[in-house]
């Protein structure tokens, strides 16, 4: 079996987050070039916490890369240099010394400066060299962004865009006499405010968010965007290689600024006020059956922002049908996280605190193992997605105890053996 492999990094799953808002434009939306121009303005935190803004030019060329090749298309490349530099360190230290005095200046002027100060004779180290460094050392002009307006939206069509958030939930009996918080996750599409999928977990992880997104992708197609705010299993890096599997773009709330997410936070409402309200402890199974029925209800009650019912809403709609997910394609596989693991000296990798048997590689070699982060008893290895169960010590000690199946050996083969 081959070890060749690519491996998911957080740079290609950042630059996707960067274009995923021009994959899925609306008539009356500005023309692409304006789209682009406003994303180069804007600045970007890097995943190492750096901050960065994009040339026209580049997110140009990530949008062909990802069409042309998906995510694989972003993902970086290894170079040759591992990393070095032609820049001399006194013009390193004045290219910063530089941009703290002048934050404001272009990174064009400041070698303008360079040459004045005869720091660089214009040549060597090259202009693109230096202007890899400025971007390398986050080294570009900041600029001040005027704030945003805070106004309100409404997507045309089911399937444009589905917001998710999480609400704190009663207290449920769980096995054991224990009691266990419980969690409600949710997801309602924009236009409609039809309830794709909503359910009470014990956890508010990426785990319980995944599950429902799922679910609801199943029953209704492919959304066109996920929008969530900044909590942990919004940000987590299987969301986003789902969404960049799924060409779902990801807009979030702005941190601290919990705008636009006011049609969830109005559904949460009612299930405070209605459903919640007077319950008595129970548990997680009949705390969902209840809630199952209870949204039901929700769809069929006049909703008075859309003056008719979610359920009406979605009827009517004129938007194209959702893209569905193939009758052949195994949805878990694109659900399934990607990590690369080495091959022991006992020809197992571990995962999940367990080992699994990996029989055609090479102790020392790297594999990718492909898993789904709820489902613990399997996984899926090498290029051809190899199915491994855990190691059975057992069942392999038992191997030693078959009886010979052969025709019994004659005098003269014993002889021969």
């Amino acid at each position: 079996m081959s070890t060749k492999f690519t491996q998911p990094d957080d740079y290609g799953l950042w630059r996707f987050g960067i274009i995923s808002p021009l994959l899925h434009r609306t008539d009356d939306a500005l023309p692409l070039f304006s789209q682009i121009e406003q994303l180069s303005q804007r600045m970007f935190y890097t995943p190492d916490g750096r901050e960065k803004q994009v040339r026209p030019d580049t997110i140009r060329t990530w949008l062909s890369r990802y069409h042309n090749q998906g995510i694989d298309g972003l993902r970086n490349k290894p170079h040759t240099d591992h990393g070095a530099t032609s820049v001399p360190p006194e013009i390193q230290d004045a290219l910063a010394d530089m941009r703290k005095k002048h934050p404001k200046i272009t990174v064009k002027r400041m070698l303008v400066l360079l040459r004045e100060n005869d720091l660089w004779n214009g040549s060597k180290p090259s202009r693109s060299a230096l202007y890899r460094f400025t971007t390398a050392h986050s080294l570009g002009r900041s600029i001040a962004l005027s704030p945003e307006q805070v106004r309100s939206f409404e997507y045309p069509y089911f399937g444009d865009l589905w917001s998710a958030d999480f609400l704190h939930g009663p207290k449920v009996r769980c096995s054991g006499n224990t009691v266990r918080k419980a969690y409600l996750h949710a997801i309602i599409d924009d236009a409609s405010r039809y309830v794709v999928a909503a359910k009470f977990h014990l956890s508010e992880d990426t785990r319980s968010l995944l599950d429902d997104f799922m679910l609801a992708i199943r029953r209704f197609g492919i959304p066109k965007r996920f929008y969530t705010d900044n909590g942990a299993a919004f940000r987590s890096n299987h969301l986003r290689m789902v969404a960049a599997k799924l060409a779902v773009s990801l807009p979030h709330t702005p941190p601290y600024k919990p705008r636009g997410r006011g049609k969830i936070e109005r559904f949460f409402r009612p299930v405070r006020d209605s459903f919640l309200t007077g319950r008595d402890k129970t548990s997680l199974d009949k705390l969902n059956a209840d809630f199952s029925e209870w949204i039901g209800t929700y769809h069929h009650t006049l909703h008075r922002s859309l003056k008719m019912t979610p359920l009406e809403r979605k009827l009517i709609d004129k938007g194209a049908a959702l893209t569905q997910i193939p009758s052949t394609q195994n949805i878990n596989d694109i659900f399934r996280m990607e990590k690369l693991k080495r091959v022991g000296s006992d020809g197992c990798v571990r995962m999940f605190g367990r080992r699994f048997e990996v029989t055609d590689e090479i102790p020392g070699s790297t594999v990718v193992v492909y898993y789904l982060p709820w489902s613990t008893d399997y996984i899926l290895v090498g290029p051809d997605k190899t199915f491994v169960k855990p190691l059975d010590t057992t069942r392999n000690a038992m191997r030693f105890d078959k009886p010979y199946r052969g025709n019994t050996p004659t005098n003269t083969q014993e002889k021969n053996i």
